[in-house]
């Protein structure tokens, strides 16, 4: 379900479409770079090392909450609830929060076993 924000100011979850993810090929090339840093022996992370634009340009990766493999620019905005006094060990009612994450793929979004909900922007 994806969390949908109506007129009215009310939330309502609306059914997802799923959407198989293309990737562009800077995206593409940046995620086998990071995982290729995993490797001490690899010799893509020895080239990408030797290269300060390319490092540059990876210091922004973020690692998905669900698979925690690392993407640079494309992922799904998620949230998830927790209990504020319970979790967060707040004194107020608060209730149950959105937290933000962010989800590298569709896949990801639809694997299961997590409690994510898609965030849909009115357009």
């Amino acid at each position: 379900a994806v969390v949908s924000t109506q007129s009215t100011g009310e939330h309502l979850p609306v059914l997802s479409q799923n959407v198989n993810d293309v990737l562009y090929l800077k995206e593409l090339c940046a995620r086998m770079i990071l995982v290729s840093f995993k490797d001490r022996n690899s010799s893509l992370r020895k080239s990408a090392t030797l290269r300060p634009d390319i490092l540059n340009a990876l210091k922004d990766a973020k690692k998905c909450v669900v698979c925690e493999q690392s993407y640079l620019y494309s992922w799904l905005e998620c949230v998830h609830f927790v209990n504020a006094k319970s979790e967060l060990k707040l004194s107020n009612k608060a209730g149950n929060i959105p937290i933000r994450a962010c989800l590298c793929s569709y896949d990801c979004f639809y694997s299961e076993g997590h409690n994510y909900f898609a965030v849909s922007y009115p357009s």
